[in-house]
């Protein structure tokens, strides 16, 4: 009896000390974030808060970022892979990748919305960037894919021309900074996909450049912001935690 409940004391007590080792190693790992987040920020590496005619939102500023990319990266609330730091995230690949850790949405629930802003350099002619919007932790879901001459709408990474495009062809952005701004709004299962060539704070929100509406989406199910990066800088991106569009069949 008496090494029964000798037994039974060890055992609570082990358990209570691993309950506090866990919870310690918790609240250890969220400041090392958050110390690590503090020691890499910088006026022009890290997050801000921004707002505008487009709403409100976080700005992350890669392009005076430096040192380990997954560290960095990390700290700022993504994970990336296959990416360096060359006046902002420099990827090589479509294997060259960045995804936030937490959701991203600006509206939850059945009728979901993320809208987002980036803005890239593109190196070469057949330079692309990705982003996956509502993504999944492995980048399944809607999104849209900037070449230097267009925009497509994605299906994870399936790309597909959008019905409606810009009347005025896109010049060649090889080698000269762009701006974009895209939104995906989830209506009735399917992905209302749109945005513009420009900053969001500059756009006509009820007035969309490019636009699928009903896009069927393979594994809808994400509320992440991913970005692949092939042959491409990204300079920032900013993730609105409030919506921009206005117009559209759901609002």
């Amino acid at each position: 009896m008496k090494f029964a409940k000798f037994f039974l004391f060890s055992v609570l007590s082990f358990s209570i000390l691993n309950c506090a080792e866990l919870f310690q190693s918790r609240d250890k790992k969220d400041n090392t974030d958050a110390l690590f987040a503090a020691l890499f920020a910088s006026p022009s590496c890290g997050p801000s808060a921004v707002s505008g005619s487009a709403g409100n939102g976080t700005r992350y500023l890669f392009t005076g970022c430096s040192g380990d990319p997954t560290s960095v990266l990390r700290a700022f609330g993504f994970t990336s892979s296959g990416v360096t730091f060359n006046a902002g995230i420099q990827g090589t690949s479509l294997a060259s990748t960045i995804i936030t850790n937490a959701s991203s949405l600006s509206t939850s629930g059945n009728d979901s919305k993320a809208g987002i802003e980036i803005t890239y350099l593109m190196n070469q002619g057949d330079s692309l960037v990705d982003a996956l919007v509502q993504s999944t932790s492995s980048f399944a879901g809607p999104g849209v894919q900037f070449s230097p001459t267009q925009a497509q709408w994605l299906n994870g990474s399936t790309p597909s021309a959008f019905v409606t495009t810009p009347s005025i062809a896109w010049t060649s952005s090889v080698g000269i900074e762009k701006t974009v701004c895209i939104e995906v709004h989830k209506e009735n299962a399917n992905a209302h996909i749109f945005g513009w060539s420009s900053a969001c704070n500059s756009v006509n929100r009820s007035a969309y450049e490019f636009e699928e509406e009903d896009a069927v989406i393979t594994g809808f199910t994400g509320d992440r912001v991913g970005l692949k990066i092939n042959k491409a800088v990204i300079k920032s991106i900013t993730i609105y935690s409030t919506v921009i569009g206005t117009a559209g069949s759901l609002q």
